[in-house]
């Protein structure tokens, strides 16, 4: 099981439609997985395996653990979601992690 948040700074617009496209990349792959939204303050506290987010707002995410975040350009570009997201997969799967 991979737990995903998509990141905006709301958590209200943009990260849902990133849940969107990750979730059906994820599925696609065959990954079982939990695909939350949530604004910057709100992931403070919360469990997960992966962040998506754009760059735009990594000062705010310096106190996580970089391997965990995909940082992206914009929300919109499914392909550029679909990329990141499958090499971050490959590279659990080379380590190890069973997803």
């Amino acid at each position: 099981m991979l737990k995903v948040f998509t990141v905006c700074p709301q958590g209200l617009g943009s990260s849902m439609i990133a849940k969107i496209h990750v979730r059906a990349i994820l599925d696609k792959l065959g990954v079982e997985n939990e695909v939350e939204t949530a604004g910057i303050a709100s992931i403070v506290g919360e469990n997960f395996d992966l962040i998506i987010t754009i760059e735009e707002l990594k000062d705010s995410l310096k106190h996580i653990d970089p391997q965990k975040i995909i940082f992206i350009t914009n929300f919109f570009k499914k392909s550029e979601i679909e990329k990141k997201v499958v090499e971050k997969v490959e590279e659990l799967r080379q380590s190890g992690r069973d997803i």
